[in-house]
């Protein structure tokens, strides 16, 4: 089968972490690889503001760090071409904008594109990623639909296609973002875009259960067209292996405690609680703090990481106030995120992770991090239950008092036996998470031609 991936505002290649690039980029990198493992051809098509690497240029790679060379024979007016393996070609839609605000404004210039683009017409199948990639998808298929209303068959050779069946991964839904942050930061620009995706998708795709009832209860969709299909995990890479060794290797100390988060600084992933609860410890048990280390792995939403070593600007109160408590508590280093090769390494050097999103429809690092054996502290919010069993595989926290947080990290780093009880039961927990089944899982939903689903509304949400 040939599958267009859409990912417009982040490419799979950019370094997550930083900017706009997290998890999702690692679940596109590495779903689109299980689609080409599968025998399928992919064409991925983005508009990252920084180039289909995520960095302002033309070469790249995945997010596991691999290479990618760019097709001498593209043609410029289409943008960058990168042919990632022989089955995955990776293009650049060169749309000028420079923010993912001013990507959501071009939607319209992204689906003329789509629909102008050979690679794009050809495809049986299109998965779309968030909802900028979800809205170009559904308006180049208006366009199409409209140019084909009179045809009388069906349309082949180098013409647009009648209709492909686009499914959606949302990966967080703004009206679930404002909910459980209890804000109304996001765009109604978005909080509109998605209730209309949600109503003319083909399918939705949801990471958990309990995506898959935000995806049913606010945005209203039809539940016969939601299948879960739990992201994946790369378990050849993501192993336990030597704590001194990792150590070693990342220049920690053998008798330091290492509290490590990993991801984009910002309120939504609750960046302040994790460095407000180090603080928190360091008031209550000073001994303790003077032998923890928290390293916070990332930058700023939004924000490249410079080349000093993860420094971001003060360009929010937020990010300000952030700033001065980093600053203001000895034990917390912030380190430039890095590829994944290196981050499995932390995970495996350090001693817990610590997850206080406020809202997450998954929580990819807690399940790597499980898998190479790092038990987490995590907000029971989203999909962070479904990896993290509380007192089994780690700790949930169910609010964001640092007082809480600063509590089990004391707990865990005083009990050693129950330290390695938690990360024996991360491991095994890790073991459900696969991209191969994650994958199969939408594929197995796709709807027909007609757009009448392939399964049993009973049997969604198996994986």
């Amino acid at each position: 089968m040939r599958i267009s991936v859409l990912s417009l505002h982040t490419s799979p290649a950019a370094q997550p972490g930083q900017g706009d690039a997290g998890g999702m980029n690692v679940y596109v990198d590495q779903s689109v690889r299980a689609l080409a493992a599968a025998g399928h051809r992919v064409d991925v098509f983005t508009a990252d503001p920084g180039g289909p690497d995520g960095m302002g240029g033309s070469e790249g790679g995945g997010a596991d760090g691999s290479s990618a060379d760019p097709d001498p024979d593209a043609d410029a007016g289409a943008g960058a071409k990168l042919q990632i393996t022989d089955s995955i070609t990776l293009h650049h839609l060169p749309v000028g904008a420079t923010t993912k605000d001013e990507l959501a404004d071009a939607i319209d210039a992204l689906a003329e594109m789509l629909n102008d683009h050979p690679d794009f017409r050809v495809a049986d199948f299109i998965w779309t990623h968030y909802w900028i990639s979800a809205e170009a998808a559904l308006r180049a298929r208006e366009t199409t639909l409209a140019i084909g209303a009179g045809s009388t068959g069906p349309v082949i050779g180098d013409e647009r296609p009648v209709r492909a069946p686009i499914a959606v991964s949302m990966h967080t839904i703004g009206a679930v973002k404002n909910r459980d942050s209890e804000t109304s930061h996001e765009r109604p620009q978005r909080l509109d875009a998605e209730e209309r995706i949600a109503a003319e998708a083909d399918l939705l795709v949801a990471a958990t259960p309990a995506e898959r009832r935000d995806l049913i209860t606010e945005l209203h969709t039809d539940p016969d067209s939601v299948v879960v299909a739990r992201p994946g995990v790369d378990h050849s890479l993501y192993t336990p292996d030597s704590q001194s060794a990792a150590r070693a290797r990342l220049g920690f100390a053998e008798d330091e405690a290492i509290v490590l988060y990993v991801g984009r600084m910002q309120f939504i992933k609750g960046t302040d609680v994790a460095v407000d609860a180090l603080a928190e410890l360091r008031e209550r048990n000073p001994h303790l703090a003077s032998r923890t280390r928290g390293i916070l792995l990332g930058a700023a939403s939004g924000v490249a990481v410079d080349g000093a070593g993860g420094a971001f600007p003060p360009s929010s109160t937020y990010l300000r106030e952030l700033t001065a408590a980093i600053a203001n508590e000895p034990s917390v280093e912030v380190r430039p995120p890095v590829p994944s090769h290196i981050l499995v390494d932390y995970y495996r050097a350090a001693d817990v992770l610590i997850v206080p999103s406020r809202s997450e429809s998954f929580g990819l690092v807690a399940a790597e991090a499980a898998s190479s054996g790092l038990p987490a502290i995590a907000s029971a919010v989203g999909g962070l239950p479904e990896i993290v069993e509380h007192g089994h595989s780690g700790l949930l926290i169910a609010d964001h008092n640092p007082h809480h947080w600063a509590t089990a990290i004391e707990t865990l780093l005083n009990d050693t036996d129950l330290l390695a009880e938690l990360a024996g039961h991360a491991v095994d927990r890790a073991e459900r998470f696969d991209w191969g089944r994650t994958v199969a899982a939408a594929l197995d939903a796709l709807p027909d031609i007609s757009g009448a689903s392939a399964r049993e509304s009973e049997a969604l949400g198996a994986c």
